[in-house]
């Protein structure tokens, strides 16, 4: 547990030069799980730990993305899944409302089409908080029609019900995201249409009515 100790103050310091320096004495720890949380009982990548920290509020939102470089630089694995777990940095940059981190990894080679826990895509997660820059760069290269193993239902049914119920770390581009999910073919299922909670919002009923966002 204390041969991570660097990398997570690093990180958590949002302090580049100084992970480069750990990393550089032993690039392996780019892919070393790092413990944290109530007695240090969770284990995470470096990649999602950089996410975990700006949603968190620990880390400064603008100095994700040096730390994520420094990562990269050093070999971190962007698609990387703990065993027996399917969740991906870039799943967790989505959920996490850690967009540029999330465009970085799909720059970097990260595979959008993984599946995480739910058997949902970072696509999903993007819809759900509406992440519209994400989602826009996700949507070509995503199965639209993909539907989740818990909630059963695609990304778009994502947007719609993140809209309605804005979650932890909510970007509030749900209609953006959905405008582009419908464009891109999406299903719009009637359920939607005929919830008192959809027909009740104006702006998410005209996107799915066919308007514009």
């Amino acid at each position: 547990m204390a041969d991570d100790i660097d990398v997570k103050i690093a990180i958590q310091n949002g302090d580049a030069a100084a992970l480069r320096r750990c990393l550089a004495l032993e690039p392996s720890r780019a892919n070393a799980l790092i413990h944290w949380g109530n007695n240090d009982c969770v284990l995470t990548h470096p990649l999602h730990y950089v996410s975990d920290m700006l949603f968190t509020g620990v880390l400064q939102k603008g100095k994700e993305l040096a730390l994520v470089e420094a990562l990269l630089e050093a070999g971190a694995s962007v698609d990387f899944r703990k065993d027996g777990k399917r969740e991906t940095p870039l799943i967790g940059a989505a959920s996490l409302a850690a967009e540029d981190v999330g465009l970085r990894l799909l720059d970097a080679g990260a595979k959008p089409e993984l599946r995480g826990e739910w058997g949902e895509t970072a696509l999903h997660w993007a819809a759900l908080l509406g992440g519209e820059r994400l989602a826009r760069r996700l949507i070509p290269r995503t199965n639209l029609s993909l539907r989740d193993e818990k909630y059963d239902s695609s990304p778009l049914g994502w947007a719609v019900h993140g809209w309605l119920n804005p979650p932890a770390g909510n970007q509030g581009r749900q209609c953006e995201v959905a405008a582009l999910l419908i464009a891109a073919g999406a299903l719009v299922e009637m359920q939607w249409l005929e919830s008192e909670k959809v027909r009740a919002d104006p702006s998410m009923l005209a996107v799915l009515r066919g308007k514009k966002a």
